[in-house]
């Protein structure tokens, strides 16, 4: 269907609208005086009962093409009630135009009003548009259909306003709540850092002092990772990621990341499935990354001893499919589709499991930036596999 035009019907006055709006339609096609005046009249009186029992009311006049004719269409749309084709209201309206329907859709009425139009009329798309474009820009509007417009357009605009408002409020609140997060999950390492230099600068048995510097090592580490996707997070706010691409034996390069994130991941066994070689062009740094951050992940997640399973998938031609299982703690339905977005932390890890809720954000534009798709499957209780695809072409 083709929509040619619409009224909000808000009152009575509105009446005299649809009827002058659906007669200048019925004129416009070429239609009898007869025919646009019985029209106009069927349109008018199903929308005086509409206004009679509800209000924030719809009005919109349509074009079908349906195979062999065209048909010209008036809904109006109101709040869901016990109205229907056979109501006593409507039996004027349903002498004046052969098809009169009702029917019930997501909350809302819908009462549409079928007029077919004479084979004469010869009707094509070309027409329907111009006709489209009359009622936008050429038909006489009332004083009261002025005021009635930009009474519209200043409702849109709050409304607007109002929406722009909503997700401000939304965003300063995660700022806030990350900038919480942050200063205590770089606190921590610090903190323990700290700690240990002071029992260190006491010790003189060589052998303890080792242990201890590779505990402050590891700590280091760790604020290292937070203030490295501090860094990344400013580089892809602000476009300044710098992509260095090139072919790679994905093969040869999967095996070396696993190779390390079992180093990194020693309480876990990673497993892993190599297809057919493949070449994609990529930045190898930044796909490491994103690997890194999905197998440490996977391992952040899941009890010690757990296995980890990173596959590669070819089987569609020029893609290239990654998957990292686990056998971890699950995401929820409801959460599983936040994953992704920037400085979301599920509530039920938040306390157990540190992190910023930045390495999913960072890694899906990665992803992106290399014309690649991510996304993910769980099952609260058994685990969870995140899956990206790349191009091989």
């Amino acid at each position: 269907m083709l929509e040619i035009s619409s009224i909000t019907l808000d009152n009575e006055m509105d009446l005299p609208l649809t009827h002058k709006r659906a007669a200048i339609i019925g004129q416009q096609l070429g239609l009898s005086l007869s025919t646009q005046t019985t029209f106009a009249t069927a349109v008018s009186e199903v929308c005086r009962v509409v206004l009679e029992r509800t209000l924030e009311n719809l009005l919109s006049f349509y074009l079908e093409d349906n195979s062999d004719r065209w048909f010209l269409i008036a809904t109006i749309r109101t709040a869901k009630t016990a109205l229907n084709k056979h109501a006593e209201e409507f039996k004027y309206a349903h002498r004046l135009v052969p098809i009169l329907e009702v029917r019930h859709q997501d909350g809302h009425t819908f009462i549409d009003l079928k007029l077919g139009l004479p084979r004469t009329v010869q009707l094509t798309k070309l027409k329907v548009n111009k006709l489209i474009q009359y009622m936008q820009n050429s038909i006489t509007i009332t004083p009261y259909e002025e005021i009635k417009q930009k009474n519209q357009e200043l409702i849109n605009l709050a409304g607007e306003r109002e929406e722009q408002l909503r997700l401000s409020n939304i965003l300063n609140a995660k700022k806030s709540e990350f900038l919480s997060i942050a200063s205590h999950e770089l606190r921590t390492p610090l903190t323990v850092i700290k700690a240990y230099a002071q029992v260190a600068k006491t010790l003189k048995d060589p052998n303890r002092l080792v242990e201890y510097l590779d505990k402050i090592d590891q700590q280091a580490s760790k604020v290292n990772v937070l203030i490295q996707q501090l860094m990344d997070l400013s580089k892809i706010e602000n476009d300044k990621v710098d992509y260095r691409m090139e072919r790679v034996d994905f093969n040869k390069f999967l095996s070396d990341v696993v190779t390390s994130a079992e180093l990194s991941n020693p309480n876990h066994h990673i497993s892993l499935e190599l297809a057919h070689p493949v070449h994609p062009s990529m930045d190898r740094l930044r796909i490491e990354q994103v690997l890194v951050n999905l197998i440490g992940n996977a391992a952040k997640y899941s009890a010690s001893g757990k296995n980890i399973t990173v596959k590669v998938d070819v089987s569609i031609p020029h893609l290239l499919t990654v998957s990292v299982a686990d056998q971890g703690v699950g995401i929820s339905k409801k959460d599983l589709s936040k994953v992704f977005e920037k400085f979301f932390r599920a509530d039920g890890v938040t306390k157990n499991v540190a992190g910023l809720g930045m390495g999913l954000y960072i890694t899906t534009r990665i992803i992106k930036e290399h014309n690649g798709k991510i996304w993910a499957e769980s099952t609260e209780g058994q685990g969870s596999t995140f899956y990206f695809s790349l191009p091989t072409n």
